[in-house]
């Protein structure tokens, strides 16, 4: 009776942290409050948890991750501030017409996300070529939403050598126990990925194109408001090829640089360069530098289109700091949550389900995504816990459970308490729940739940994908 209680307290602080959320109150107060609650349900010191569970939660992920949220931020605030971002995503438009819409929203926020550019600056800057484009083809706008989210938190978000952070947070727990060295890199598994992110962005695909058809046979059309911003071309926009190239500066850092380096390592000698040596050793692979250099590139290409750099670093660290303390207020929440009984039976129920690890991990990852309503969220309170399980107990390929656990984080993640959700939904494209979230449903969480079920196959199928 104690147990069911336990796990009532769990639910039902769950379900609170998302009807509050939905309901448009902040995730900095939510997430406490939620917490607080559960503590004091479960007859714990509510004080004690908010000081030492929430805020060590709450602190130590700002400290691992607030760099590369800073530096994402200030990229995506570049992209934005200078028109590259709009080139790109008019540039995809004007290819694929009217007569595509969809497809060219889905890739323009794919080609945007995939070279590092912020969720959150990807639905700003995309939504006005967004109506644009479906009033053209009087498409139904509340599947605006479902396009954007498809386009930027499924096949390109957790895929190997993206930039995204849920592609990278793996590295920063995934390392050798003795020496501190990292057992992955950001191109995980990469042939899994990439049959994976192709499999998905086929399926989503083709599931909003006939949903966006059955809509408009049965009456659906594009409803135009007051407040719409059409997107148009800018005579201070850059050109495709410069606006384009921060993007590819970002990629190439982050998946040939290393690789360069490691090699420079191995050819010279401590004794040659005893100060440069265990610098290039050690390079660091979790994305810091590359978006780093992204950000340089941006500021030399496009700076004569940039009115204020300084602000734009300014913005882009204070945008960094809210949207990674958004995510370590789920974290905190996340802490608190770990410390409860009832989170310790979920974590026992599914880390020792039968059959393969990869299974097992993944779902535990993806139940516990859900309760942090956050893939990074997710990420950042599961990893500690099954790394000693999976990798150092069972064996499992650090690479494979690498790539396994960035695609089941973006699965049950985006139920409706999730902070871009809601923010896409609301702020953005200014849609309800009720008309929006059954296409972002399928898109974000039943295709990616898919996807994680055939990466698991994959590596099965094929053992030596899980070295690559």
């Amino acid at each position: 009776m104690i147990e069911i209680y336990h796990l009532a307290v769990l639910f039902g602080s769950m379900a609170l942290l998302i009807v509050l959320v939905i309901r448009g109150m902040s995730i900095f107060v939510v997430a406490p409050l939620c917490a607080l609650l559960a503590a004091a349900c479960c007859g714990t010191d509510p004080v004690q948890q908010m000081n030492e569970a929430y805020l060590t939660g709450f602190a130590d992920y700002i400290r691992r991750f607030y760099l590369i949220f800073a530096l994402g931020a200030v990229f995506g605030k570049l992209m934005d501030e200078s028109g590259a971002a709009i080139t790109i995503a008019q540039s995809i438009g004007r290819l694929f017409g009217k007569e595509r819409a969809c497809l060219a929203v889905v890739l323009s926020c794919a080609v945007l996300t995939f070279g590092g550019v912020s969720l959150f600056v990807v639905g700003f800057s995309v939504f006005p070529l967004a109506v644009h484009l479906f009033r053209a083809a009087d498409l139904n706008r509340r599947f605006i939403p479902a396009a954007i989210a498809f386009g930027s938190i499924t096949f390109t978000m957790t895929s190997a050598g993206s930039p995204e952070i849920q592609n990278l947070i793996p590295i920063k727990y995934l390392i050798d126990a003795n020496t501190g060295e990292a057992l992955t890199d950001a191109r995980a598994g990469w042939p899994v990925s990439l049959i994976v992110a192709v499999v998905m962005f086929s399926i989503g695909q083709l599931y909003l194109e006939r949903a966006i058809r059955r809509d408009k046979a049965a009456g659906g059309r594009f409803e135009s408001r007051d407040d719409d911003r059409i997107s148009t071309a800018s005579t201070d926009s850059p050109a495709l090829l410069p606006a384009i190239t921060p993007l590819l500066v970002t990629i190439l850092a982050l998946n040939l640089l290393p690789g360069w380096l490691h090699g420079l390592a191995t050819s010279l000698s401590p004794e040659t360069c005893p100060w440069l040596h265990p610098i290039l050793a050690r390079f660091p692979e979790d994305g810091t530098l590359a978006i780093f250099l992204g950000v340089m590139a941006g500021v030399l290409i496009l700076r004569r289109r940039l009115k204020h750099v300084s602000n734009s670093f300014s913005e882009g660290f204070v945008n960094g700091l809210i949207a990674v303390g958004s995510t370590s207020a789920v974290v905190g929440y996340g802490s608190v949550i770990r410390t409860l009984p009832a989170f310790q039976q979920v974590v026992n129920v599914v880390t020792h389900l039968p059959g393969d690890p990869l299974i097992s991990a993944a779902i535990a990852v993806a139940v516990i995504a859900a309760i942090a309503g956050s893939a990074s969220g997710g990420q950042g309170i599961a990893l500690p816990i099954i790394k000693p399980i999976y990798v150092d107990q069972l064996g499992v390929a650090p690479r494979a459970l690498h790539r396994v656990v960035a695609i089941s984080s973006g699965t049950l993640d985006s139920l409706p308490a999730n902070g871009y959700v809601v923010m896409l939904i609301r702020n953005i494209c200014g849609e309800t729940y009720s008309r929006a979230y059954a296409p972002i449903f399928v898109t974000t969480v039943l295709i990616p739940a898919a996807g994680t079920a055939l990466a698991i196959a994959l590596f099965k199928l094929v053992p030596s994908w899980a070295l690559h």
